[in-house]
């Protein structure tokens, strides 16, 4: 990918991303992280060597392994399905992972963490259309898995993360509305910090009516992959 259309795309999300901010007359502290999955390891060193980006994310332990060098100029995040027989290979290489979908996750995430002497931040994930595709805990039941997973000595919550289900743009901002309800009395319980949501898709939906302050943009970013989801 040329390096002007990548430094391009990404002023254009950012430029998105500080007007739905105005717009919403909130502060624009949003953490863009870039959504690396089956770009190049070129793009990667792009992305590094001219600082386009603070934090990429990536959704596949194998290419995060790949990708990860010492000493990158930006932070890598988690952000696809962790599987639990593969966090030993990420847990030293991510400052968060946002896909905790369940507690024996957690209870393992904690195991390695402890091993190199690690608190782990992470974000739960919230399953808000209860798809069968997808995993992530039930909005009703995230409270109790909360105070399950805040038993760990080596992991700590630092808020929620959520994937919308396909569906009409009336439906996507009644559920982000939803989401932000829960996450402000989890942000004033618990004192949460982050709601990582919104895609290329809904992005801006995401800023505008959840209150997300982490946003997960790939397409937008690095152009179509050879994959049809957009992330």
């Amino acid at each position: 990918m040329d390096i002007l259309e990548l430094a391009k795309n990404i002023d254009n999300v950012k430029s998105n991303i500080a007007k739905v901010c105005l717009d919403c007359n909130r502060q624009n502290d949003v953490i863009l992280v870039g959504a690396s999955k089956t770009m190049s390891q070129d793009v990667i060193d792009a992305v590094n060597n001219n600082n386009l980006l603070n934090v990429l994310g990536e959704n596949r332990v194998q290419e995060l392994i790949q990708k990860y060098r010492d000493g990158q100029n930006f932070e890598w995040h988690f952000i696809g399905k962790l599987q639990s027989n593969k966090v030993k290979y990420i847990i030293d290489k991510v400052k968060l992972i946002h896909s905790v979908d369940s507690i024996s996750l957690a209870k393992e995430i904690d195991k390695q963490a402890k091993k190199h002497n690690l608190v782990m931040p992470v974000l739960l994930q919230i399953n808000m259309g209860k798809e069968e595709s997808k995993s992530g805990f039930f909005i009703e039941e995230i409270e109790n898995s909360i105070s399950e997973i805040s038993k760990f000595e080596n992991i700590t919550i630092k808020g929620l993360m959520a994937v919308m289900p396909i569906c009409e743009e009336s439906k996507t901002i009644e559920l982000y509305k939803t989401l932000k309800i829960k996450f402000l009395e989890c942000k004033e319980k618990y004192n949460f910090e982050y709601l990582s949501a919104g895609m290329t898709n809904d992005y801006l939906l995401a800023i505008e009516y959840a209150g997300a302050n982490i946003v997960r943009v790939g397409t937008a970013i690095f152009g179509k992959r050879s994959y049809d989801e957009k992330i």
